[in-house]
């Protein structure tokens, strides 16, 4: 595998991003590539390693210009689909708002695999097109699920779950409903910015991916997890679509196939990441708040419900997604079944 470079100048990212995707009829040199999250982010390099670096063994060039000091997180998305670039790796929490959908990626317990098969994929595939102006190519890293981060203990309820009344949270559109439940106000930051609010009191906490605090330096101002953990990380790889109709139909195949086994080197990639990040963790001081029994049970219902809550709200495709990715009674596709790789 190619090594990747992970650092690129200002001046030469915005160079590259005037040259604009490949137009249509066009002959597909080179795709240019942006992370919404930082370079440093697990979930980033993940792409970078399990994607970019096959793709560019396989003969489809693929570039990578840089992550959010090239484009504000929550502007990528739009940027794609004007064309600034070719392909996007982002969570859809960034453009919740465009893709409510997105939600439904978080808040399910069915994956990309038995998406493909019960025909919710294509609906997706719909949506985003529609939506985001973009080809919906990927979901990968997608067994990677997420925790709560404080700095000081938090007040317990009466049923044991954590009373986040008066408290600041950062959190995107992946956390705003759960936190807000327990009560908190919640702040919208970028993932570069979290150290320092938390330095300066401007938070007191956030919720983040299981496999990407360490590596972000965010251990070092954090003292408790609470636990157990919720979501599936809907992280996506989407293309602009005249760059895609601009690819040869040898380039289109190598991609899908591409996704195909990226949605599976993903998983393992980050998994292998995760047991070696638990460990910085534990050894930088970071203390569990163990919700055990009916808190635990309360605390993830309010957790998924309140996501699918948003989703009915603001998604005519609600009724449709969720009984396709939602099975009530089936445990989430992480802890709960040992991380083992399944649908």
């Amino acid at each position: 595998m190619k090594k990747i470079t992970f650092g690129i100048g200002a001046a030469a990212a915005v160079a590259l991003l005037a040259t604009g995707p490949v137009q249509a009829g066009g002959h597909a040199k080179q795709l240019g590539a942006v992370t919404a999250l930082q370079q440093t982010n697990t979930l980033a390099k993940s792409f970078l390693v399990n994607f970019i670096g096959p793709a560019n063994e396989a003969g489809v060039k693929i570039k990578y210009i840089g992550g959010q000091e090239v484009v504000p997180p929550r502007k990528a998305a739009g940027a794609l689909k004007r064309g600034t670039f070719d392909v996007l790796s982002a969570p859809t929490a960034y453009y919740i708002g465009t893709v409510p959908e997105g939600f439904a990626m978080l808040a399910a317990n069915q994956g990309p695999a038995a998406m493909r098969k019960n025909g919710a994929w294509e609906i997706m595939e719909e949506v985003y097109l529609k939506k985001a102006g973009a080809i919906l190519l990927a979901w990968g890293e997608s067994m990677t699920s997420y925790n709560t981060y404080l700095n000081m203990m938090p007040k317990m309820g009466a049923d044991g779950v954590p009373d986040l009344t008066g408290v600041k949270m950062r959190a995107t559109g992946t956390y705003r409903p759960l936190f807000r439940a327990l009560g908190a106000s919640t702040i919208n930051i970028k993932s570069s910015e979290i150290f320092t609010a938390i330095q300066r009191g401007t938070v007191a906490g956030f919720g983040f991916p299981d496999v990407a605090v360490v590596a972000i330096g965010l251990h070092k101002a954090i003292k408790y997890r609470v636990t157990p953990n919720y979501y599936q990380t809907n992280q996506v790889v989407t293309v602009n679509p005249q760059s895609w109709k601009a690819l040869g139909s040898a380039d289109k195949k190598k991609l899908k196939d591409l996704a195909l086994k990226y949605e599976t080197s993903s998983v393992l990639w980050m998994e292998k990441a995760r047991v070696a990040e638990e460990k910085q963790l534990k050894a930088a001081g970071v203390k569990d708040i163990a919700l055990k029994g009916d808190a635990a049970a309360k605390y993830l219902d309010i957790a998924h419900q309140e996501i699918w809550k948003q989703l009915k709200a603001k998604s005519e495709y609600h009724d449709k997604l969720k009984p396709l990715m939602y099975v009530p009674g089936k445990p989430n596709r992480q802890a709960d079944l040992g991380r083992a790789l399944r649908d």
